[in-house]
Formats: C-alpha cells, structure tokens, sequence
C-alpha cells in the first residue's frame, strides 16, 4: 500500500466545517497542489472489491501539471483513504444524510 502525502486543509472564508474544502499536498512530487473533492460514487464488484470515482477540482498547479496521470489519481485516493481513516478514529459518522441516489 502507498503512503499518502502530507496534506492540510485550506478552510474557505465561507464555510464552517472542513467538507469540501480545498487540500493542499504538502509533500512529495504534487507539492503546493490545491484541490478539492467533487462527486465520489462508491460500487462494490462482484468480487468483493470497491470501485472509487471521484471527481477532483482543481485549484491551484503548477503550469505543466496533468491530474489525470495514475501517480496523482493515486496520490489523492490515498489522501482520501487518510481522511476517512482519520474521521473513522475522531467519530462516527452517519451516512444516511449524504447518500445521494442517481
């Protein structure tokens, strides 16, 4: 398993809670990239395993960057895997409110 880079959140001036705010990484080859998570969908496969989508938006890059590369995609999962390992351990968390039907 990768290890995910360092990261911290960048709260927005416009929100209380830390949901959907920008994340920068700290570390690593995406260092001083800024970007926040869109739309995650969740699909169990007939094998057991779990298919991710995500939608990932942008904010700050260098010029030449391209998120659309395995090394960032997988950079930001295991971002994202850190942060609900994270929130598991803090508290639990209900579902329920934000399950969104297609």
């Amino acid at each position: 398993m990768v290890k995910a880079p360092n990261f911290k959140y960048l709260p927005e001036a416009s929100s209380d809670t830390m949901a959907n705010c920008p994340i920068e990484i700290t570390t690593g080859e995406f260092r001083g990239i800024v970007y926040r998570y869109g739309k995650i969908s969740l699909k169990e496969l007939e094998d057991g395993g779990l298919d991710v989508t995500m939608d990932i938006e942008i904010i700050k890059a260098t010029e030449n960057f391209d998120q659309n590369t395995k090394e960032f995609t997988n950079a930001v999962g295991e971002i994202f895997s850190q942060i609900v390992e994270d929130g598991i351990e803090q508290e639990p968390v209900d579902l329920e409110d934000d399950v969104h039907q297609d």
